[in-house]
Parts: structure tokens; sequence; C-alpha cells
């Protein structure tokens, strides 16, 4: 297929970008913009395979010619960007954070970042509006085809020039079968993974093989058109966070994207004309700076801003991330886009493996120095561990299935267990030196995102269940752990999403896990799981603490903190929850915990006490932040309330 200039396909760019840019903006009104970023995949593998064929056909196909071109395209404006990213972070971000861009910069730059955010992908993460280079993963995944597929292409068309659709065709299938089971069995692998993402690039590398011929039909054309637009615009409106994806789900937006495609190969369907329309077509034209651009400065602002921002300034930032969009396309895109105005050959190469080292080595080195922990005075940043003293615990007992470690005073039998979800080795330094001043050993079992509710599941987290099961089994072999202290983020049971400040609003529902409790909600679920967990320990002779609700902020307390202390401002005033809307988030939960504790004579610790007063819950004192990140306490809080488990162990050591 002869590749001509096509005005829709960027007009299909518009689309994408736009439908990208709006979500990350935070517009509600497309909570399925992410889905532009599958748009693209396919217009970049129908007109990779495209100028790759038409090249190899006329023996004109040069592997450093493609690669330059590349350069061209990619590089100029991803420097800049990356040089912008590197010097507003360098002013903005605490150590911990900073440490975090070193990463991401060497990674950017290899083209793997991808792999660095699927790696970094999980509960304790930071969250997104702390990395500004997260949006490249799609670059790294496109690039990664790039390397691997001019190649394939070639050796396919010299060794089985009459199979190589056919061989596309079975790697597009295993690609999407992948991806299929991936949403399902981990959805972080389904998203960054370039095996399970290059089904995408594939169906426009088939498109481009001409293996279906285009049809004459102008009214086929304009209904094909209007479908593949519909496939399109339907999930930027429809789908969400909560839309398993990719998956069966990317399937509209990328056969959509070569419906119209297909459409347009010749001239006259409907759609393809107003996608051709000269200002739809500028903001095709101008969309990969667009893309690179609006993701930092979207979180650098909100970064700086600390809480989100109002609708004004949104609107604000959006003129500004097109004006920088635009001066970026025209004075860095366009220029060396134009063939040899600006460098070529040999040079262009040496000169971009040169600005890759100094990126490259400038991440290792930041990276390296721990984000330079001596330029803040933030006590959790010159403290990095993000885990609690005792080191936290990844000891594995086989029998049950379980991580089991030892905490308080190692030296002795231990005598208490603490169970719970990621709560749980959030406040373990506090009650390990409250146990070892008082001589009492101690044992830790936690398993994040599960709460220790007995018979309960959680949606998404399969593992609940049985975790609980085991945790229970090991405690009914194990006579000498007389006391069970239980904790958990009680509130996300109940309420069923996590904290409204959050940036996801993840839905967090359980179910039964044993018998059907009549017209159940999430709060009957909740209650019937600790009743039943408690009276479980209680037959089993233990004696059962329940630590209550820990305040949550939804807001990232240390990196919030920074910026605040590096302008002049007081974190308490920005982000700290008022102790009306703490009980508002938790009133139920902690009523609920009271009840059973009062009808089974169970001990109740309630950690507010050492956060909130009369009006605020805290999370800052003294110069040293309360949380390490939106929910879990820092080492220095957990500390501060290790006092609140004195009586106990006091009472254990006599």
């Amino acid at each position: 297929m002869k590749l001509s200039y096509r005005p829709d396909i960027d007009g299909l760019r518009a689309i994408a970008v736009l439908a990208v840019v709006l979500n990350h903006a935070g517009f509600r009104l497309f909570p399925g913009g992410f889905i532009g970023v599958d748009v693209f995949f396919v217009i970049s593998g129908y007109l990779i395979t495209t100028v790759i064929l038409n090249e190899i056909n006329e023996n004109k196909f040069s592997i450093s010619k493609f690669y330059e071109r590349r350069i061209r395209r990619i590089f100029p404006a991803l420097f800049v960007v990356l040089a912008f990213t590197l010097l507003i972070s360098a002013v903005l971000y605490d150590a911990n954070s900073f440490a975090g861009i070193g990463k991401s910069i060497t990674a950017t730059t290899l083209f793997y970042s991808n792999f660095l955010f699927w790696d970094e992908a999980g509960y304790f993460d930071s969250p997104s509006q702390l990395k500004p280079l997260l949006h490249t993963w799609s670059l790294a995944v496109e690039e990664q085809y790039y390397i691997i597929f001019p190649l394939l292409l070639w050796f396919l068309n010299r060794t089985f020039k009459n199979k190589t659709s056919y061989i596309l065709i079975s790697l597009t299938v295993f690609s999407l079968g992948l991806s299929i089971y991936g949403v399902y069995t981990n959805p972080s692998d389904a998203f960054y993974l370039p095996h399970m993402r290059a089904w995408e690039l594939l169906i426009g590398s088939i498109l481009s093989i001409g293996l279906i011929p285009v049809s004459k039909s102008v009214g086929i054309r304009n209904i094909l058109s209007a479908v593949g637009l519909a496939l399109i615009i339907l999930p930027i409106f429809i789908y969400s966070e909560e839309t398993l994806f990719p998956g069966w789900s990317a399937l509209a937006p990328t056969l959509g994207t070569a419906l119209i495609i297909y459409s347009g190969s010749i001239s006259g369907a409907f759609v393809n004309r107003l996608l051709g329309l000269r200002p739809i077509v500028f903001i095709g034209l101008i969309s990969y700076s667009l893309y690179l651009w609006h993701w930092p400065i979207l979180v650098f602002a909100k970064y700086y801003a600390i809480k989100e921002l109002t609708l004004t300034q949104t609107y604000l930032l959006m003129l500004i991330i097109f004006a920088v969009t635009v001066l970026s396309w025209h004075f860095i895109e366009k220029p060396f886009r134009s063939k040899p105005v600006i460098l070529g050959g040999k040079k262009l190469f040496a000169y971009a493996a040169i600005i890759m080292t100094v990126f490259i080595a400038s991440g290792v080195f930041i990276n390296l120095k721990e984000g330079f922990p001596q330029n803040t005075s933030t006590a959790l940043s010159k403290n990095p561990n993000r885990w609690q003293g005792w080191g936290g615990c990844k000891k594995q007992n086989s029998k049950y299935s379980i991580e089991v470690c030892n905490f308080g005073e190692k030296q002795k039998t231990p005598s208490f267990l603490l169970v719970g979800d990621s709560f749980a080795p959030a406040v373990g330094y506090g009650i390990h030196l409250s146990a070892k001043k008082s001589g009492v050993a101690g044992q830790i079992i936690y398993n994040l995102r599960c709460p220790p509710l007995l018979g309960i599941r959680r949606n998404k987290v399969p593992k609940c269940f049985n975790k609980n099961q085991n945790t229970m089994k090991y405690i009914e072999d194990h006579p000498e752990i007389h006391t069970v202290i239980l904790i958990g983020r009680w509130a996300v049971s109940t309420e069923g999403a996590l904290h409204s400040n959050s940036e996801t609003e993840e839905t967090q529902t359980l179910s039964d896990g044993w018998s059907k409790i009549s017209g159940s909600n999430n709060l009957d679920l909740f209650s019937a799981g600790l009743n039943r967990t408690v009276e479980k320990l209680i037959s089993l002779n233990r004696k059962v603490v329940i630590i209550s609700q820990i305040p949550e902020i939804g807001y990232d307390v240390p990196s919030a903190y920074s910026i605040a202390m590096r302008t002049g401002r007081d974190i308490n005033k920005i982000i700290a929850p008022s102790l009306e809307q703490y009980l508002s988030r938790s009133g139920r939960v902690r009523n609920a915990i009271e009840r059973i504790a009062q009808s089974h004579n169970v001990t109740v610790i309630d950690p507010s006490k050492t956060l909130c007063d009369d009006k605020t819950c805290y999370v800052e004192r003294n110069g040293n932040p309360l949380y390490k990140d939106a929910t879990h306490l820092s080492i220095y809080e957990s500390e501060y309330l290790s006092y609140l488990f004195d009586p106990i162990f006091e009472n254990m050591s006599k």
C-alpha cells in the first residue's frame, strides 16, 4: 500500500491526544480518555509498516535510515521535556521523590520506562502525581516495537513472503490472548508489558498489508467509518478506571481506529473528511508535543498546589499547556524533522548518543545519591526506609502459606501476634518498641489489602479469604500466643472506596465467603467478619485487642509537606482533615468496632488520640510528617503512639 499524506489520520491523532489530556486533567466527562493511547498504537503500527514495506518492495530499506527518522521524530522534543522535568523536580521535590525522578530519567532515555513503572506498580507505590514521566511508558512500548518489528518484517518478507500476513495475524491473536488473560490475573502486566500490548500495533500493521481489499462503495465506507468513530468515542465516556483494561475492552478503540483508517484508504467517507478539517488536523500535527508536555506540567502544578486544582486553575493550565505545545512543535519538532536542515547522518547519531549519555548518567547519579537527602529537612526524607525499624516481614512459613516475623524482645518466646493488612507494619514499629520496653516478644502477620476479617472476601483480592483462614490456623496451632492484636484499614471495608481525596476511587466491596447474609451491605459484612474473627479467637482462649481506624489523609503527606515547607505554607492548614471529617468517614466502622468490643469484653486502642485534637487530625508535628504516604503512619508517628500499647505489654510481663 503506497503511503500518501492522510489528514484524517492526523484527525485521529487529535481525538486520541485530546481524550488523554482531558482525562489526565481531571475532567469527569472523559473517564475513559486513556483509550487515546490505544488509538496511537494502531496508527503507529499502520504507518510504520506501510513505510517499511514500501521501502522493502523498492529495495530501499535501510535500518539506519529508519532509526534516523525515529531520532528526528522522537528525540528533540523528548530531550527538552526531560531537561525541564529534571530542573523543576530538582527545585520542587523532596529527596525520596527526586530519587525516583533519577530512575525515571534513565528509564525514559533508554526506552524501558514501561518496565520501570510496571515494576513500581503496587500498593505502596508513590502516587502518579509524583511521576512526571509516567506517560512515557507508551513511548517505550512503541520504541520496543520499533526495535524488533522492522527486523522481523524484513526477515519475514525475505523468508516467508507469502505467509507474512498469516504470521502477523497469528502473533496478533497470541498477544491479544495474553492481554485478555493478563487483565484477570495481573492487570499491571497487561497494561505495561510490550508483548501484551503488541497486538494493538499489529492491528495497524496487518491493516497496512492490504489483506482486506478496500471497498469501492462510498456507502459501505461511510457506515464502517461511522461505526469506527463510535467505537472510539463511546469508550471515552463509558470506560473508567474500574474497567478491566486493556484485554477485551481495548478491542473497541483499536478496531474503531482500524475501521477509520481502512475507510479513508480512498477518498469519500464522511467521517474521514470530517477528521481532515484543518482545526482538527492542526491538533493532530502537534499531538506528539502535546502528549509529551501535558503530563509533567499537570504533575508539577498539582504537586505545587498540593490539593486538587480548581476548575479555573485547570482551564488556565490547559491554556499554558497548549501554548507550550505550539512553541515546542514550531521551534523544536518541525526544524529537526526537516531533513538535514539540522544535523544529519552520523552526526545525528553521535549527538543523540552524547545527550542520551548525559541524561542516563544524571539519572543514575541522582538515584545513587538517593535524591540528595542532605538538601531537605524532613525527618522522613532523611530516613528513606519506608518500612519499619524491624525491617518488614518476608519470612515465609510454608506450612501455613503466610509470612510470620518476630519482633519486640526477640530473645523470648512470642506471646502476642499483630495481625492486619498494610496498616500492621505501619504501626508495627511503635508496637515493637512498647513490647521491647516491657520485655515481651511478639510476631506479626500481615497481608496487603486484606483486613483480618474471617470468612470475608474482597473484590479484586481473592487471596484474602485463604490468608485469613491460614492465619487463624496458625494461631490455633500456637497456644503460646495468648494475645492477638487486630488492625486494618477498616473504613475502606465499610465505605467501599478509598479516601475521597485519593487518586482513585477504587471500589473495595466485600462478600461473605461462608454464608449468605440477608440484605447484606459492606457494613453488615464487615461487622459479621470482625465479630466472627473475635468469637473464634475467644473460643481459642485468646485475649483480643482491636486498633480502631487511623485517620486517612488522601494526599501524599511527605511530598505535600516538602513543597509546603519550601513555599512557606502550613501543611496542616492545607490537607489536615478536621475531626468532623475523620468521624464522618470512619464513624460507622468505629461504632461497629465499639459494639463488638463491648459485647465481647475486647480492648480497643484509638490511635486518633495521638493524631487529633478537638478540631483537627494533624499530618505534621514538630517538622515531622506523621504519615509516610496518604494513609500509612510514618516511623516517627508509629514511635510516638507506642505508649498506647504500654498497659497491654506491662500486664503481659507481670
